[in-house]
């Protein structure tokens, strides 16, 4: 039997009672709005406005199961109303569902597309899935709407700076601008924005503009002191200028505020690792896993305090975490073939991952896989092709490109990805007594006869590093003692322009460190091969050249930074390195300038003499 249709009377009745219902609603007064709202539900049980308005309040109430459920009955008798289906997008959204919000949003907009609010709801949505240029795209329709609103500015400068932290490395500075310029036209606005200030530091901090991110934070922090992310920004600004200790107490501060998110443990156990506390940064390292077991940087970064403590067999899987997930992008030759396994192979082809240096050092293993590998294709930095080629004959040595090998082979690695089954112990490094590197003979003997005239010896000094890690690179005047060693004669192995720090050292402290001028040490690997040949010992701090020397046998002292900066292959708790026969470390303590490290090696130097 049909259900009588409801009077007018009724209807009036409902009317009346919808319209109190909305008026408390609109004045928060939710638990008296949601007894009208039920009770116009008793009277008519599929009535829109009540079962979308009180799906509204329940989103508003904290319950969105029960939001979601009422939205979605709305909708099934009205599937066409706007303000319904972007309710219900904004109750997906906030319960994780973004694809779902987007859906909804998108079926709003084709309705009214000239709500700029939506759009910045939309945006936030596809921010949340790491579309980011479909989230700006979102942020920048709104912004066509109102040039001024306030929550668009905000999010397009979060879009800008990208979804996960793990990816914000390779934003390009101009994007940075970008965003930067965004979260200063919201300040405008707004002045005491937290999300808009706070995000201006991570912008300004991703610009290496340290002291203004830290100020840019700081004013976050003075309007909102326990806010969890700012002072995990806070934490990220400090830790890159190389304050580890307060870097920690602001990660661990966030922590307690209930920041538990894995970057924020990740984060605790990067500080902690700067620190030298390295047994509470692996539980750190462990914590973060455990939170996210798939994610490859707390496996790789566990992975390479194993290393740094000789746990080879743990380390090197672990290391292998950088091929996958987020970090792929940045470490990765996407080859279409089998990555080497260890195991005897046809053709193989090895490929130099990093910088320079570290392909100098993982290229100390091309011996031993001689052995497995019936021919090998080696790619490598192209300044790097006429050394290696001579030093590695038998091998095929070309320069890498931005394009894949395209010849022939069977499976791929990373020079680096050899250590996993070429060097599983410290036995396995074997016994070297001399350098695999061979410069060019007839270049060296050349430049010694220059060098070595009046039968002085000659040490090569380098002492900057052009990586971005803060702590790697002494100041000229630090090696001033070994320059005043007497009856030597200290060369200029540093690559890059140093013409103006010789000449105001020479200036200030009255010694001269000598420049070949016709050899390029940047660009001209093969003559500073050379160069160092000529040297009788080489002074550094760890760098390109420290890795360059002790592949070419030549004795060398490298002088390795405290924290971060320190890099697992020189083993803190070792003076001689097993990659290099002649090579030795000398480590920085916890606060200790890099003058008094140098000045303390100068009579090992005159004994290497």
């Amino acid at each position: 039997m049909a259900k009588p249709r409801q009077s007018s009377a009724d209807d009036m009745q409902v009317a009346k009672l919808l319209q109190q219902a909305v008026v408390l609603h609109q004045n928060g007064r939710l638990s008296e709005a949601e007894g009208l709202y039920d009770f116009v539900l008793k009277l008519a049980s599929s009535n829109f406005n009540a079962l979308h308005l009180l799906g509204v309040l329940r989103h508003q109430q904290g319950r969105p199961a029960e939001a979601l459920q009422l939205i979605a009955a709305a909708l099934r008798s009205n599937s066409g109303n706007a303000d319904a289906l972007s309710n219900y997008a904004i109750v997906l959204d906030a319960v994780g569902r973004h694809a779902d919000a987007v859906e909804h949003y998108d079926k709003a907009l084709a309705i009214r597309p000239g709500q700029a609010e939506w759009h910045v709801q939309r945006g936030r949505a596809l921010a949340a899935l790491d579309h980011t240029d479909d989230a700006i795209a979102a942020f920048d329709q709104a912004l066509a709407l109102r040039p001024d609103h306030l929550e668009a500015l905000v999010g397009r400068g979060q879009a800008l700076l990208g979804g996960k932290r793990l990816y914000r490395e390779l934003i390009g500075p101009e994007r940075l601008q970008e965003a930067l310029a965004s979260f200063d036209r919201a300040l405008a606005l707004k002045p005491d924005h937290v999300d808009a200030l706070n995000n201006r530091g991570v912008a300004l901090y991703l610009l290496h503009r340290y002291a203004e991110a830290l100020s840019s934070v700081d004013a976050a922090l003075a309007i909102e002191p326990g806010l969890a992310s700012a002072l995990n920004n806070r934490g990220n600004v400090l830790l890159a200028q190389h304050r580890d200790a307060e870097a920690l107490a602001c990660y661990e501060a966030a922590y307690a505020a209930g920041l538990r998110h894995p970057d924020v443990v990740l984060n605790c156990a990067n500080a902690l690792a700067s620190l030298d506390r390295n047994e509470e940064a692996e539980r750190w390292y462990d914590k973060a896993i455990a939170l996210q077991p798939d994610a490859p940087e707390p496996r790789m970064n566990k992975g390479l305090l194993c290393l740094m403590g000789g746990r080879f067999a743990e380390g090197w899987p672990l290391y292998e975490a950088r091929w996958s997930g987020s970090l792929a992008a940045a470490y990765d030759r996407p080859y279409p073939l089998p990555r080497w396994n260890g195991g005897p192979v046809g053709r193989l082809v090895a490929w130099g991952e990093q910088g320079i240096g570290d392909q100098v050092l993982y290229a100390s293993m091309l011996g031993d896989l001689r052995a497995l590998a019936a021919s090998i294709v080696l790619e490598v930095e192209p300044r790097l092709v006429p050394l290696f080629a001579r030093s590695f004959p038998g091998i095929d040595v070309v320069g890498m490109t931005k394009d894949l090998y395209s010849g022939d082979a069977d499976v791929h690695s990373a020079l680096s990805g050899l250590g996993r089954f070429l060097r599983p112990s410290w036995d396995s490094f074997g016994h070297p007594e001399q350098g695999y590197l061979v410069a060019d003979a007839a270049r060296a003997a050349a430049l010694r006869k220059r060098l070595a005239a009046d039968r002085n010896p000659v040490i090569g000094v380098s002492w900057r590093s052009t990586a971005k890690t803060i702590g790697k690179s002494a100041e000229l005047r630090d090696f001033a003692p070994i320059l005043q060693l007497p009856g030597c004669r200290c060369i200029d192995l540093q690559y890059g322009d140093t013409r103006a720090e010789r000449d105001a050292f020479e200036r200030e402290l009255g010694l001269r460190l000598e420049c070949v001028d016709d050899i390029d040490n940047m660009n001209d690997i093969d003559g500073l091969a050379a160069l160092m040949t000529a040297c009788d010992v080489v002074v550094t701090v760890s760098n390109t050249n420290a890795h360059l020397a002790g592949a070419l046998g030549r004795p060398t002292l490298v002088f390795v930074p405290v924290g971060k900066a320190s890099m697992w292959y020189w083993f803190k708790n070792r003076q001689k390195s097993p990659w290099y026969a002649h090579a030795e470390t000398r480590h920085q303590a916890s606060g200790q300038p890099w003058a008094d490290l140098i000045a303390r090696s100068v009579s090992e130097i005159a004994a290497l003499l």
